[in-house]
């Protein structure tokens, strides 16, 4: 062989090895349900940061936010197949904290996103402001029925940190700038639209002068605005989180008065990019939060949604 030929052979190689090497990332991303319109618009973020990078992406669905032992078997089996990290959106925090530290032990790098494991050793934690997006749907709320009423409450799944964090800003609001208004019911039962359809229906029958529902997410404010259609009660002011289409045509209709928005697009495309950091080694943020921000009539067809939703149709 000639010092030319040899010298072609060796670089060969290395081409060779490289663009192993460049293939050789594979991310898992682990989320509660993509029946939510929040993980669809999460999971886009993450895919299109994925394809960007040319990383392999693994997505798994627990299929509902009950699900945590659904949750503990997925990440189990990304665990086993050698990922070389792992993006969560916990179903329970708490529940899944003994499988996270499984990763974690085997060298795996893990990242939080909006609703994290309750373990120490995460990467990063990737969120919005959940407590102010509570804080902005109070204080719509409460200018919209000038500081008085009754008040409902669709408050989300107990112990996911952003329906806690969202709960607690919306109350503490209240409390502090509005103390005629009187929250009436709370449920933590309903995490999606025919849940809290049921759970409205309900309310209902129970309390038929209610003035105002919080709910937690866009998807169950269309479950409660169906009830109170159907039981023909009016003049009651929805508001919601989240900008799914369908929050933006209940905005446009009037049907829904505001809603505290998070960039759930961007906040996936963070949260894959620092799993690949933190996979590779690299240095990276330990808390990354973005703000929140609060769509009405006035401005929901001027808001770049690029950032916040997945685009119409969309399906992961």
């Amino acid at each position: 062989m000639t010092f030319k030929t040899k010298l072609r052979a060796a670089a060969a190689l290395l081409a060779i090895s490289a663009a192993s090497a460049a293939q050789a990332e594979t991310i898992g991303f682990s989320v509660p349900s993509l029946a939510s319109s929040f993980w669809v618009s999460a999971t886009y973020g993450v895919q299109k940061a994925a394809e960007e990078a040319g990383v392999e992406l693994i997505v798994v669905d627990a299929g509902g936010d009950a699900n945590a032992v659904q949750q503990i078997s997925q990440i189990q089996d990304l665990v086993q197949r050698g990922v070389d990290a792992i993006v969560i959106g916990a179903t329970n925090g708490d529940s899944i904290a003994p499988v996270v530290e499984q990763a974690l032990a085997a060298g795996i790098k893990v990242v939080g996103i909006s609703s994290p494991p309750s373990n120490e050793g995460l990467s990063a934690v990737v969120s919005a402001d959940h407590y102010d997006m509570g804080k902005l749907q109070a204080e719509c709320m409460g200018k919209a029925l000038s500081g008085k009423g009754e008040v409902a409450m669709m408050a989300g799944p107990q112990g996911q940190t952003w329906s806690d964090r969202r709960a607690a800003g919306f109350n503490e609001t209240l409390a502090a700038e509005f103390p005629d208004m009187k929250v009436v019911a709370e449920s933590r039962l309903a995490d999606n639209r025919n849940d809290a359809l049921r759970v409205a229906e309900d309310w209902s029958q129970r309390f038929p002068d209610v003035n105002g529902v919080y709910s937690a997410t866009d998807d169950m404010a269309a479950g409660v605005i169906n009830a109170f259609e159907a039981a023909g009660i009016k003049n009651v002011v929805f508001t919601a989180s989240n900008l799914s289409p369908t929050a933006q045509d209940l905005i446009k209709s009037g049907k829904l008065a505001c809603t505290s928005i998070q960039k759930i697009v961007a906040q996936g495309r963070a949260a894959l990019k620092a799993a690949v950091d933190a996979s590779k080694g690299v240095a990276v943020e330990k808390s990354i939060v973005t703000p929140a921000l609060l769509i009405d009539a006035s401005n929901v067809d001027t808001v770049d949604l690029g950032d916040v939703v997945a685009p119409e149709g969309y399906r992961p």
